[in-house]
């Protein structure tokens, strides 16, 4: 009985997306944010950037890169279902909300803004600024 080898090597290229500081975010739904005004769908959901290119998705766990290929299986249903060139160049409106990359508060919701949440508290600040006068 013969046994044989068969190798396949497939190259896929890699997103060369980095920043240097992170990138400002705009909510677009609960859960799901993007990077405001890029040149393509960069999405933030669960701590990691996704991004979508020629049918495949790829997954940086920061704004420094560190791109790897994820099975659509195992990308957020909620960013899969988002249809392509939706979110290119994303710019927020005045009742969204802009998020520093480097925002995390696992206690805090993004919803708020629907509530007239004062933009502020995203900003890094105590929930005060240019709301009502106490």
């Amino acid at each position: 009985m013969a046994f044989g080898q068969v190798r396949v090597d497939i190259d896929v290229k890699l997103p060369d997306i980095v920043f240097s500081t992170p990138p400002p975010l705009v909510v677009v739904q609960p859960g799901v944010q993007v990077v405001e005004d890029y040149d393509e769908d960069l999405y933030v959901v669960d701590d990691a950037y996704w991004v979508r290119r020629d049918g495949r998705w790829y997954r940086a766990r920061d704004y420094h890169g560190g791109w790897e290929v994820v099975e659509e299986r195992r990308v957020p249903v909620t960013v899969v279902k988002l249809p392509p060139g939706r979110y290119k160049r994303w710019k927020h409106s005045k009742k969204a909300v802009v998020v520093p990359a480097s925002y995390r508060d696992d206690d805090h919701d993004h919803r708020q803004q629907d509530r007239g949440h004062d933009d502020d508290h995203h900003k890094g600040g105590k929930g005060k600024g240019k709301g009502k006068k106490k």
